[in-house]
């Protein structure tokens, strides 16, 4: 059952209907920027919806409780806690000391650095895709309740898998080049690589660990520099 399933049950035991105003009640009560935060928090499980037992129900509509002290200052702002405030349905994830729980979807392999949006599913939680993913438009249309906005923060600790696709003359210490660029030079893991050669061009598939796409890129223009390759793209499978 996801988040907005979860907290109408519980404003139907309340007796009070799932309306805006109570959304927003809910959301401001829960210090969330916006329902599809609330929602998603209800759904990881971060939310303890038992708390609403503590509003009192003046006819259909919800009424906090009163706060037990004053909050803090909105102007106090340190390195550790800038990253943990919110700009409007924006979830920023990517670094190692975030708590938000997150899966890479396998249909478009998103890296740091693409264009990317947040999915709620009913049973692994949030998975992120690229905005270019084959499936985002079916997701956005159809489950748009379920979607957060997304970036990344980054993290030079982590590594992603993602693929390059590499078309080029077939010729002896090709192969060396490509390698030697990618191991050798820029210092990227390599974990699989396929050759295929046909009437004097050869086509590389090779899959590398990179930490972002600002890196991906770099790598992409340094092997179109080689002499004799044609055409580097990026590669999912």
């Amino acid at each position: 059952m996801d988040g907005k399933d979860q907290l109408e049950r519980k404003l139907s035991h309340l007796k009070v209907p799932m309306s805006q105003y109570n959304i927003n009640e809910v959301t401001q009560f829960y210090k969330q920027s916006s329902p599809l935060d609330l929602y998603y928090q209800i759904a990881v499980k971060n939310i303890d919806l038992s708390e609403l037992k503590g509003f009192s129900v003046l006819g259909d509509r919800l009424d906090p409780p009163k706060p037990v002290k004053a909050p803090e200052p909105e102007h106090v702002e340190d390195s550790h806690s800038k990253h943990q405030k919110k700009d409007a349905e924006l979830i920023i994830f990517g670094e190692s000391s975030d708590k938000i729980a997150y899966k890479l979807a396998n249909c478009c392999r998103p890296i740091p650095g693409d264009d990317v949006f947040g999915f709620v599913t009913a049973s692994e939680g949030l998975k992120i895709h690229r905005t270019n993913c084959p499936n985002a438009a079916q997701l956005l249309a159809n489950y748009g309740h379920r979607v957060v906005k997304t970036k990344w923060v980054k993290n030079r600790e982590i590594s992603f898998l993602t693929g390059l696709r590499i078309i080029g003359m077939d010729d002896v210490g090709v192969i060396h080049k490509i390698t030697n660029i990618i191991s050798g030079e820029l210092k990227v893991n390599i974990a699989a690589l396929t050759i295929e050669s046909r009437e004097g061009l050869f086509e590389g598939r090779i899959k590398v660990f990179v930490h972002d796409k600002e890196e991906l890129e770099e790598l992409l223009q340094r092997l179109k520099t080689l002499d004799g390759i044609q055409a580097v793209t990026r590669w999912e499978e």
